[in-house]
Parts: structure tokens; sequence; C-alpha cells
């Protein structure tokens, strides 16, 4: 049995979706269409996890307590563990995410990945990889790849657990990320997801076209076929926002920047700068290409009247242990 901690802090990284997830499935947050993630060194969240000699557990996002729906959530995420009787007592929850929260750059799967491995860290039972990963999904669905880090795939099914495809230093390429708009967003993305759900007359041909787009994603991969993988990837972006933008009221999350980055990207192709684009549920663009072309097309990208700040982007390791006492 392993020695369990009083305090641990932990690292996760977020991870951009190049198959999108979208869409609730039945069972514990399970995602409706499968996806593949790459965790980016630049997205990086860090979490502190401290036993309480007593209760309420505390949360703090940031240096500021948190609001009273993350509170919220983030209580019944720590019931889940105690229910599981994975851990017990109460804690004190610090976490700090070191880039723009809700703003579609994915800092629900880096955040809930930090939670998830630092409260590993107080389990009786010692979790694997995979088991951490499960929990990590029942957070937030996206969180379930962060744990691993590279290039990770999550299926579907009734208890799915994400699986790595490339380690870091195998994956040729990187990204960049153009920053339009760092307002957190009105409408989640859970929220979002269900919503799709219940309005969008389309929702149904994309979880057809997610499952197709996994499959022929992951092929690409094997053969490092950026052309092919980026060709799926904006077009499994863009359907996904299809479906926002059928359900009702619509999920209208692109700015006028954001068209012109998309536009970007077909104008360096046609100029023999390959990238492609690919856009969360937020108004920012990441560019996916060559790890050699990355300052080219940052430079590129900074042109771009609208665009706050770009950074560049390397593959990374998952959810980490840093201190644990």
């Amino acid at each position: 049995m392993p020695k369990t901690a009083q305090k641990a802090t932990t690292r996760a990284h977020a991870n951009i979706a190049l198959v999108k997830y979208w869409g609730k499935g039945k069972g514990r947050n399970v995602p409706a269409t499968p996806s593949i993630g790459l965790c980016l060194d630049a997205l990086k969240t860090e979490t502190t996890a401290e036993r309480l000699t007593k209760g309420p557990d505390r949360f703090s996002l940031n240096g500021k307590s948190a609001t009273n729906s993350t509170k919220k959530k983030l209580k019944n995420y720590l019931d889940l563990w105690r229910r599981l009787k994975l851990i017990k007592g109460h804690f004190h929850i610090r976490s700090k995410n070191h880039f723009p929260q809700g703003a579609g750059l994915a800092s629900s799967a880096s955040g809930m990945a930090a939670l998830a491995t630092a409260l590993s860290a107080f389990s009786e039972k010692n979790l694997s990889k995979t088991e951490i990963s499960r929990l990590a999904r029942m957070g937030s669905g996206s969180a379930a790849r962060s744990i691993h880090g590279g290039m990770t795939a999550l299926p579907t099914g009734k208890d799915p657990v994400a699986h790595q495809l490339l380690k870091p230093e195998e994956i040729p390429w990187g990204m960049v990320i153009a920053i339009v708009n760092t307002k957190e967003k009105k409408t989640s993305s859970r929220d979002g997801m269900n919503l799709s759900k219940e309005t969008s007359p389309f929702y149904q041909g994309w979880l057809r076209q997610g499952k197709k787009d996994f499959s022929e994603a992951r092929a690409a991969i094997v053969k490092r076929d950026l052309t092919r993988l980026g060709q799926i990837m904006e077009q499994n972006t863009l359907a996904m926002h299809g479906v926002m933008l059928s359900t009702r009221p619509p999920l209208i999350y692109w700015q006028k920047t954001t068209f012109t980055l998309w536009r970007l990207a077909e104008e360096l192709r046609a100029k023999s700068l390959e990238c492609y684009a690919t856009t969360d549920a937020g108004p920012n663009v990441i560019f996916l290409t060559h790890r050699k072309d990355l300052k080219k097309l940052q430079k590129e990208i900074e042109k771009v009247p609208g665009v706050q700040k770009s950074f560049i982007s390397l593959p990374t390791l998952g959810a980490k242990i840093i201190n644990k006492t």
C-alpha cells in the first residue's frame, strides 16, 4: 500500500484536439465522439492539493477564491473520489493556469488532469496512468488525453480511457497559437455540448463523421502525413462549428480575426508554407505545421490585424507530480 501525501504539487498541459470531442454519450462524462489531441508545452497548469484537518474543501484559482460554480464542480469531483474510496478527508486545492482560461484553449483539460494527478498522491491505492486518465475524464473529457501527453487518442465506449499514439519526441510537428481574445466564453463547452445534442439538426451526422475522421486521422499519424492529417483536422473543426452554428440558440465563438486567420492558412499553403488551422470552442486559432516552419509561420500570423499575441508550442509530456510531502 503506497504512502499517502499531506501535500502534492502537479503539472499538466492542455492538449489541442486535432479530431474534436463535442457531445456527451451515455455514462459518467463519456464522449459522444472519439478524439485525438496534441499536448503542448506552452499551455501549462500547476495545482497544489493539501490535506486539511477538517472540512469543508477549499478551492482557489490563480490566487483568488474560485467562483461558486467552479467550487461546486470541484467539490463534486472530490466527492466522486471519496465515493470510490480512493481518498479520505478534505483538501485545499490551489491551481494556477499559465495561459488564458475558458477561452477555447482547453484549460479544463490541463486543470482537471493536474487535479486528478494531485489526488492520486493521496490515494491508498496505487493508481496507474490508465486509471488516472479514466478518473480525469470523469471531470473533463479532454483531460483524459492530458494525462498521457504527446499525441493521444480518446475513443468512445461505456467507460473509455485515453492512450498515447506518439511520444513527444516522435512527433515531427508543432503548433503556433494565435490569441484573438482571452475573455472567458459565455457558454461553457459542457453546456454547449448538451445544447447541440438537444437542438442541432446536424448532430447525428456529426457523430457519424467524427468516427470516420478519427479512423482516417490515426492512419495519417502512423504515416506522419501532415497533409492528410491537416486536411482532416480542418474539415473536422469546421464540421464541429457547423453543429455549433446550427444549435438553437446558435453557439458563435468565432470573431472577425478568426476568419482572417483561417484564410491565412489557405493562403500560406498556396505559397508552399504548409500549415493547417483549428479552433476549439472559442475565437483563438491554432496552426499545425512542421517544426522547421514554426518561426516562419509565427511571423506571418503576427502580421494579421486583431491578433493580440502568438506563441510557438511543442509537443510535451503528460501530467506529473513535481513535489510531494
